[in-house]
């Protein structure tokens, strides 16, 4: 399932009531700073991934004097537009409920499957700049879509990993510490191999946007990825062993695939030190649609990709060469701005228009 059909909120931040019905192509909602735009793509991101972009608190997404907010969603198959999912996120300050197809989920997983969905915001390039963590979710978003078995082997080594960490801060026996190692040690080596097949496959496409996008870089790019325990380990259970007095010490498990990172190089060098600016901002766009490439040519269905105030990215230049780009792959985007003429419409038959003003929201 890829297109995003209809989106139904209700009560969701400032906005009271409002509905959606996509375009295939270019969705572009205009309106001034603070108008309510950015919250369209972050309820559009909960519904895929479970979490907001903006928050941590679910009282920041509930509209004022309200108990709960909704978002609802029809998802179609670019392939056969009769083939229907909707799903739906009910959240309360106290829970939240997830249906699908008219019956109740109890993970977000079955919905984030049905829509996979790519996000640029103005915080993009802190993919470059911040810890690793965010480059993980990077990783592990195409390993979830691309494989089975990843969600259930990262399930099994947090499980693993919480209980190890608790045993530890607890000061646990030795041996009831080290219960936990083997299980740890088996679901990390299968992550580790899943990540590396996925980061093999990508890379080639991301030479390829690269390119597209910045010519002017001649130096090719590559991915030096770090699995999260040093690089001539040859025995990870024994590595845990040998650390055991140091994990003991810390409270926690030093080495694993929660340790896990990316870093982008150019000729030997870090991205960020390479890369201007406004080239870092161009080298997130490549890697999401690299990512994007790759998941068509696996799952033969696109992604969506959300991208929230367009201009405050990229020069007119730079945002007509990826509106084609998005028009080549055939990818649904949805796009936030302050106004429509600094937004290219390449195609006026896949393309809709809304405004927002004064919380009202109406297509052109």
């Amino acid at each position: 399932m890829t297109q995003l059909n209809r989106l139904s909120l209700q009560n969701f931040r400032n906005c009271e009531s409002a509905q959606f019905n996509f375009s295939s192509g270019l969705n572009l909602i205009v309106g001034d700073n603070a108008a309510g735009k950015t919250a369209i793509i972050e309820a559009i991101w909960l519904l895929a991934s479970g979490r907001s972009f903006r928050s941590q608190q679910s009282k920041q997404l509930i509209r004022h004097h309200t108990d709960n907010c909704v978002m609802f969603a029809e998802i179609i198959s670019s392939h056969n537009t009769e083939q229907v999912q909707k799903v739906g996120i009910q959240k309360s300050l106290e829970q939240t409920n997830l249906r699908m197809d008219g019956e109740t989920v109890k993970t977000h997983g079955p919905i984030a499957k049905s829509l996979p969905v790519q996000l640029l915001t103005p915080e993009s390039h802190k993919l470059l700049e911040e810890g690793p963590k965010i480059r993980r979710q990077f990783m592990d978003w195409g390993c979830f879509h691309q494989s089975e078995e990843f969600i259930l082997c990262w399930r099994h080594y947090q499980k693993a990993l919480k209980q190890r960490n608790h045993a530890l801060k607890k000061k646990l026996p030795q041996d009831q510490v080290q219960l936990w190692d083997s299980a740890l040690v088996e679901n990390a080596l299968k992550i580790d191999a899943i990540r590396q097949a996925y980061l093999s496959e990508l890379e080639p496409y991301l030479v390829t946007f690269c390119q597209a996008l910045m010519p002017e870089i001649e130096i090719e790019e590559a991915c030096q990825y770090r699995a999260g325990w040093p690089k001539n380990t040859e025995d990870l259970l024994k590595l845990y062993q040998l650390n055991y007095t140091k994990d003991s010490q810390l409270g926690h498990t030093q080495y694993g695939s929660h340790r896990a990172d990316i870093r982008f190089k150019f000729a030997q060098q870090e991205a960020i030190n390479v890369l201007s600016r406004g080239q870092q901002k161009l080298f997130v766009c490549a890697l999401l649609l690299a990512q994007a490439s790759l998941h068509e040519k696996v799952l033969n269905e696109p992604v969506i990709m959300l991208i929230d105030d367009l201009p405050a990215e990229l020069d007119e230049a730079h945002r007509h060469k990826l509106l084609e780009l998005l028009q080549i792959l055939k990818i649904q985007h949805i796009i936030t701005s302050t106004s429509m003429q600094l937004i290219p419409i390449l195609n006026s038959e896949t393309t809709r228009v809304w405004t927002i003003a004064g919380g009202s929201i109406e297509q052109i």
